[in-house]
């Protein structure tokens, strides 16, 4: 090798060496300090993108495994606030078989009555007052469906549903189509402020029994039509099913060989071979003035009488002269054109995973719990005389059974929401493994890369030492 003085090359060989292994001694120290082998895009510009994404989903779902123990949380908040008005409801209805009873009079039954309001005020206040994070939690609580009988007429005791639950749907006004009486199927669809039709059909054919020519639910069972697409369940019951509901309907083309009708204490004439459209309208006249007050109708495309009694007894003479019997059975056909309003409340959306889909969200629908809202409607109830007692007994029913399925519900996704953190903290394990696979240095890997860098280092600096003595030797030419 020849001896130059302008340029060491063997000096600037080993200075590059050095360079170089100094920044892997750099690299492995920094990695070694931080755990990670991923620390900058440099290091692995793809491996960032996807380690970045999954760290964004595990903090989601961490955040999700948080607001799922917060709903569980409000949940039992309004499930121990029911739990007082079920005991109350209770307590009201033992107030009312007790003022049913001829055995004491009307200046007994005052004190009977006094307890029985103050209760109905309590259930008010109540639910007034369960709140969570000023969220008033039992006055309507994420969307509702609309249990006023006039607006949701589906639920008017004569179309054969019982209840509708809802997990999920949007607000909206919910049309049934089912014109076909032998057709087994029900369609269901909503219309959007955008525009946008969603409808969903279903076949309930399986369900259906064959009677008199007629496709119905069973007698004495109950069948859930799940529309799960648009997030609405619609309980459908067969005849002897739903006996609390007050509606009834004819059996018959007219009024037979004439009689009368005793409605609570207003009795209706009905003339020999009179139509029915004209003893609808005579029975909703008496209907109207009773307390409570009930109602009467003719529909003609089902040729009946359907007649709401407002808890009121209903006493045919002869038997059977209108054979009126309970309406609320699911027939093929009886649900069309009716109608679900699914009203808009605050709150009511867990949001219980890492992105903006509807699969990690969970709806929470808790309806008006109060006396005197829409789905109890137990206002206005008196104990005070031995009929109006008698009347109360069914209607508290009715508000125990309320109850008792929004505490059901509630209790459902109480135990629902249980399962959802579990299994979001079966993921974020996963995805952190999976995270740490891609991001995370591997030690061993780590230290021996350090200890080669370092003893590299230390080697380079020797040779530019001695590669820096080189071109001293051509100074002993000259001597």
């Amino acid at each position: 090798m020849p001896i130059r003085l302008g340029n060491n090359i063997a000096s600037m060989n080993a200075q590059r060496h050095l360079g170089a292994n100094s920044a892997e001694f750099g690299r492995r120290v920094e990695r070694l300090s931080s755990g990670l082998r991923i620390n900058r895009g440099a290091d692995d510009a793809a491996g960032l993108s996807v380690s970045e994404g999954m760290r964004s989903e595990i903090l989601g779902m961490k955040q999700g495994v948080r607001n799922a123990e917060q709903g569980i949380s409000l949940i039992q908040l309004a499930e121990g606030s029911l739990n007082e008005v079920s005991s109350m409801l209770r307590r009201m209805r033992e107030l009312a078989v007790q003022s049913a009873n001829s055995t004491i009079n009307d200046s007994n039954r005052e004190g009977v009555a006094a307890e029985f309001n103050q209760l109905s005020a309590e259930i008010d206040r109540i639910a007034i007052s369960t709140t969570y994070n000023d969220q008033v939690l039992l006055t309507g609580f994420g969307n509702t469906v609309t249990q006023d009988k006039t607006i949701s007429t589906a639920l008017d005791g004569f179309s054969g549903v019982r209840e509708v639950g809802i997990s999920g749907a949007v607000p909206g006004t919910y049309v049934f189509t089912d014109s076909g009486t032998d057709d087994n199927q029900i369609t269901l669809g909503v219309t959007l402020a955008d525009g946008t039709e969603l409808k969903q059909s279903i076949d309930v054919g399986a369900t259906l029994d064959r009677d008199g020519g007629k496709n119905l639910v069973a007698t004495g069972t109950t069948f859930v039509a799940n529309f799960d697409r648009l997030g609405v369940q619609v309980t459908l019951v067969g005849p002897n099913v739903d006996t609390l509901n007050n509606t009834f309907k004819s059996a018959v083309a007219d009024g037979g060989a004439g009689g009368a009708v005793v409605i609570g204490n207003e009795t209706v004439t009905i003339p020999a071979g009179e139509s029915l459209a004209n003893i609808a309208d005579s029975l909703n006249t008496a209907l109207s003035t009773l307390t409570p007050a009930g109602s009467a109708r003719f529909d003609s495309a089902l040729n009946e009488i359907q007649v709401d009694s407002g808890g009121n007894s209903i006493l045919e003479n002869p038997t059977g002269l209108l054979g009126l019997k309970k309406a609320n059975a699911y027939i093929d056909g009886r649900l069309n054109e009716k109608q679900i309003i699914i009203t808009e409340a605050d709150g009511g959306i867990l949001q219980v995973g890492p992105n903006n889909e509807s699969s990690n969200r969970i709806a929470l629908n808790i309806g008006d719990m109060r006396a005197s809202g829409s789905e109890l409607n137990i206002t206005g109830l008196s104990v005070s005389n031995l009929q109006s007692a008698r009347a109360a007994i069914s209607r508290v029913d009715n508000a125990i059974l309320v109850v008792t399925r929004q505490r059901g519900d509630l209790g459902a996704i109480q135990n629902r929401l249980q399962f959802t953190t579990a299994n979001l903290g079966n993921a974020i394990e996963n995805l952190s493994a999976a995270e740490s696979a891609i991001r995370d240095a591997d030690v061993a890997e780590e230290i021996s890369a350090f200890t080669r860098a370092q003893i590299l280092s230390s080697a380079a600096t020797s040779m530019i030492a001695q590669a820096n003595a080189l071109p001293q030797s051509a100074l002993q030419l000259l001597q």
